[in-house]
């Protein structure tokens, strides 16, 4: 999601026993696109539109007060997820760019 809380698209993790993915490295895909068709020439959303539909491994870490989740990706962006008691946030980075918004787990 956006900062502004829109829908970009989800991320979906591979199958795996339990409520959550395991520590360490599991599969992962992006999809979807925005409701809203304004979107679609943001950033974000060509973030999105451009990884779309190609199997990435994120990195999943766990500490008593935060899961944070890891895709080093070959395009030259690192995108990461965080889930804390202040909520959910990612971040995409490339050089000198960086993108943000919200998430949220279902």
């Amino acid at each position: 999601m956006t900062e502004d809380e829109e829908d970009l698209g989800f991320i979906l993790f591979a199958s795996h026993e339990g409520d959550w993915p395991p520590p360490g490295p599991n599969d992962c895909v992006f999809n979807g696109f925005p409701y809203d068709p304004s979107l679609l020439e943001t950033p974000e959303a060509r973030f999105v539109a451009d990884h779309k539909g190609r199997e990435w491994s994120a990195d999943f870490t766990y500490t008593d007060e935060e899961m944070t989740v890891l895709i080093d990706m070959d395009t030259g962006w690192t995108f990461e997820l965080k889930s804390n008691a202040g909520g959910n946030s990612w971040t995409a980075r490339k050089g000198e760019e960086t993108l943000s918004g919200t998430g949220q787990f279902l």
